[in-house]
């Protein structure tokens, strides 16, 4: 017994603390589809392999799912792309979704995915914010390769809401938008 008591320690350690979010009422998993940049993020594994022009272009898939192709420019200016699909969990609840990047013998593996839930859309679709219980994961995504100062704040408020650290997320350089990686926190006040 002793020498386990360490181990779960250990595991304790790693274990995350989810956050109760309250997703966004009233999506329209439909208006989701299309293209959106990512204007700003904590970074995490696309952000690592991305120096800039961050987007995702999402599309109705198979069985309802919404499939998604990620492209962004690396440092060294080669193209990263990534695919995966995302289903909402619970068709009553259009806005938690889970999302996974594993395809393995014709299968897209949800059991491998993560969970994404949008916490906040702008008027008309314009922007919207998506995050993760454990708070470590989140996005700022906009139609357009920029988003004006008063939409990035709404965007901003609405991760401060459910308790994001603000000075986690960093932007994401866009031709045609912001050019510097810049502390989200630093910009909205």
């Amino acid at each position: 017994m002793h020498r386990r008591f360490p181990w779960v320690l250990l595991i304790l350690a790693w274990a995350v603390p989810a956050a109760a979010l309250i997703p966004a009422s009233g999506f329209d998993l439909d208006r989701y589809l299309g293209t959106w940049y990512e204007i700003a993020a904590i970074p995490g594994f696309l952000q690592s392999r991305c120096a800039r022009d961050t987007r995702s272009e999402y599309s109705a898939a198979e069985n309802g799912a919404i499939a998604s192709k990620s492209r962004c420019t690396r440092a060294d200016g080669s193209a990263e792309e990534n695919e995966g699909r995302h289903r909402a969990l619970d068709p009553q609840l259009p806005s938690v979704l889970k999302i996974t990047s594993v395809h393995f013998l014709g299968i897209w593996w949800y059991p491998f995915g993560r969970e994404s839930i949008v916490l906040a859309v702008g008027p008309d679709y314009r922007w919207l914010v998506v995050g993760h219980p454990s708070l470590r994961y989140g996005r700022i995504l906009s139609r357009r390769p920029s988003l004006d100062d008063a939409d990035l704040a709404k965007a901003a408020a609405a991760f401060a809401d459910q308790h994001f650290d603000l000075c986690m997320f960093v932007t994401t350089p866009q031709t045609g938008g912001r050019e510097r990686i810049t502390r989200l926190c630093e910009l909205v006040h």
